[in-house]
């Protein structure tokens, strides 16, 4: 019989895959089949984990389809838990700040150790017609934006490697690695159409008093405003922005 891994075996983790999934996807409901064909589940087991999450008030289900949605309560719990997240907390003036400095969409990007990518959490619109917006609470690879690219230049080799290999999409070793070391001597990472065609986003990563990287401040803008000379002052904004932003998440916060 073959050996079932800790994930598997865990209840309270399939519960949470399976929420997790719900949210990721836009859909007003959905089918028990459809929801075990996602997440490699068995029917039964995913009708148990939705009867556990209904009672517990997140889920809710129709009587006729049978089919299941997300509920008040849940949104509740996001929308209460999400406005108290000290990273956005602290974070905002910055982002706040370099938004009207640069004149162009400012982004705060977190970065997750355990699903090796990064989220943008956060965002500030350009008040200007034209502009680039994020895709916001999405989890997104490290190898396709400025963000994660900020990110992937302050992480060791091995997770640079597995980077590469949960999502390269068609971009070469050589040509990652060429990047994180002109991303490393500027301070900043850019990219042009890589989220969209005619959309540049730059990035500055921040990191904590342990060195160790927390996310990317993130700038996005149409690329019929881009020249090399705003390129400069862009990233030499974003660079300055981080440090300060990574200087006040390890400063004492009073008391609540």
């Amino acid at each position: 019989m073959p050996r079932l891994s800790g994930r598997q075996r865990n209840p309270l983790g399939r519960t949470v895959r399976l929420l997790g999934w719900m949210v990721d996807h836009d859909a007003e409901d959905f089918g028990v089949r459809q929801l075990a064909a996602a997440v490699g589940m068995a029917p039964s087991t995913v009708h148990r984990s939705l009867g556990a999450l209904e009672e517990e008030g997140l889920v809710e289900s129709d009587l006729e389809s049978g089919r299941y949605r997300l509920s008040l309560g849940f949104y509740r719990l996001a929308l209460k838990g999400g406005r108290r997240a000290p990273l956005r907390e602290v974070a905002h003036p910055f982002v706040l700040d370099t938004a009207r400095a640069a004149e162009e969409a400012c982004q705060l990007a977190v970065y997750g150790e355990i699903q090796l990518a990064v989220m943008y959490l956060l965002e500030i619109p350009s008040l200007r017609r034209l502009q680039v917006r994020a895709r916001l609470h999405e989890w997104q690879p490290l190898t396709r934006s400025a963000a994660g690219l900020a990110v992937l230049s302050k992480l060791d080799s091995e997770s640079v490697v597995a980077a590469f290999a949960n999502g390269a999409k068609g971009r070469s070793g050589s040509d990652l690695a060429e990047r994180l070391e002109q991303v490393r001597r500027q301070g900043f990472a850019v990219t042009v159409g890589w989220t969209e065609a005619g959309c540049v986003e730059l990035a500055a990563p921040f990191t904590g008093a342990d060195g160790r990287v927390q996310g990317a401040l993130c700038l996005g803008l149409p690329e019929v405003r881009f020249t090399p000379q705003l390129e400069s002052a862009l990233g030499n904004l974003l660079t300055v922005e981080a440090t300060k932003l990574g200087r006040a998440l390890d400063a004492p916060r009073p008391e609540s």
